[in-house]
């Protein structure tokens, strides 16, 4: 599995680049154009085997596509629906989402219940990213019992008793809370997969999109040094701004390099994987403020402006950074497996799989 894919990165360069982007931050509504286009090329089913309703390729593939449009600043539900909600989807119905789809992890607070004959989803949900966006939600459902597998449950947002609060993040995407009152339920079905696991692929997720918009933050810093002349010289020519730009792109490149040992571990056993997942996004939600503050500092007031594009990939930085775990979170994570499970300090360094498969350490919050 290969990430990043260098020339799947073109093409969709290629493309977001000749429809354009309003980086106008926060954002009056989500890039539409660029998801239609996306959509037709059969980008946004990447991932997903032809055999389940999916364009075929792998998940490296898929966070490749996710890296190029969040790279340019495209505002779309890559992740939400390409690399969580339908291969969820597919993986436990094998038929990948007809429709755009955002996916939520739900507590205690939602459970189904059956009337008349018909399925019905009950509860409450929070900080539902793309949700107005989508046309159905993925909720993932915890387990009835211990020994019982997490259910999904299909509800489309315009279904009956459906209550949305809308919301925003930073960006200015949708962020919404969903109240459920004897909502109809188009489909559920048990999955193998569960919170843990898809809050692993969430986490991912983000830490490879952090990585592409920190590499943009570099790029146009770099550049904007560049041309931007003080006291006859250009700015990168003073010794003060060098050594900020040093450590700019030092950040970004070990934000980068985190994304693909992340990515390259997903081929590990789930131990290995977990471990090299929670050391990059800690790695990149902590690089993440770094990367902002060097940008806009080198940029100076023009940077902070909402019509300057530079502040769609910091804003981008801020609004991410805690999405699926923050790096405390995540640390915490990294600390149990050596800590409570007694791994050797050394296996997680060097990404070696221990003996056994220990059980799951969790942070204390997402």
């Amino acid at each position: 599995m290969t990430y990043p894919n260098t020339e799947l990165i073109a093409a969709v360069t290629d493309m977001i680049d000749r429809i354009g982007i309003d980086t106008t931050t926060p954002a009056a509504a989500p890039d539409r154009a660029v998801w239609d286009a996306l959509a037709e090329a059969g980008f946004t089913e990447i991932g997903i085997p032809e055999t389940k309703g999916g364009s075929g390729g792998t998940s490296a593939d898929a966070l490749s596509v996710a890296h190029a449009a969040a790279e340019r600043g495209a505002i779309t539900l890559l992740i939400e629906h390409t690399l969580l909600a339908s291969p969820l989807l597919a993986h436990c119905t094998g038929t990948a989402a007809a429709e755009p789809s955002t996916v939520v992890i739900a507590d205690d607070r939602c459970s189904t219940r059956e009337v008349d004959g018909t399925t019905v989803l009950d509860g409450i949900v929070t900080d539902v990213v793309h949700g107005r966006d989508a046309a159905r939600l993925v909720v993932l459902l915890e387990p009835p019992t211990p020994a019982a597998l997490p259910s999904i449950a299909i509800v489309a947002t315009g279904a009956p008793g459906v209550e949305v609060r809308p919301g925003t993040d930073l960006l200015g995407a949708a962020l919404d809370d969903y109240h459920f009152d004897a909502t109809p339920v188009d489909l559920i079905a048990e999955s193998p997969t569960g919170a843990n696991e898809l809050e692993q692929r969430g986490a991912l997720s983000y830490t490879v999109a952090l990585a592409a918009v920190a590499g943009s933050v570099r790029d146009a810093t770099l550049r904007y040094a560049g041309e931007r002349t003080q006291f006859g010289r250009p700015l990168a020519k003073f010794q003060a701004i060098q050594q900020r730009l040093a450590g700019l792109a030092a950040r970004a490149t070990l934000m980068q390099t985190a994304a693909i040992a992340a990515t390259e571990a997903c081929e590990a056993g789930p131990h290995l994987r977990r471990a090299a997942i929670a050391a990059a996004k800690a790695v990149a939600s902590a690089s993440a403020r770094e990367v902002a503050a060097a940008g806009h500092q080198i940029h100076g007031a023009i940077g902070f402006t909402s019509e300057h594009s530079l502040g769609r990939f910091t804003t981008a930085l801020w609004a991410w950074r805690d999405r699926y775990g923050s790096e405390e979170y995540w640390s915490d994570v990294l600390a149990g497996q050596i800590l409570d499970e007694g791994t050797d300090l050394w296996d997680v360094v060097v990404g070696a799989e221990p003996d056994g498969e220990p059980p799951v350490a969790e942070g204390n919050s997402r």
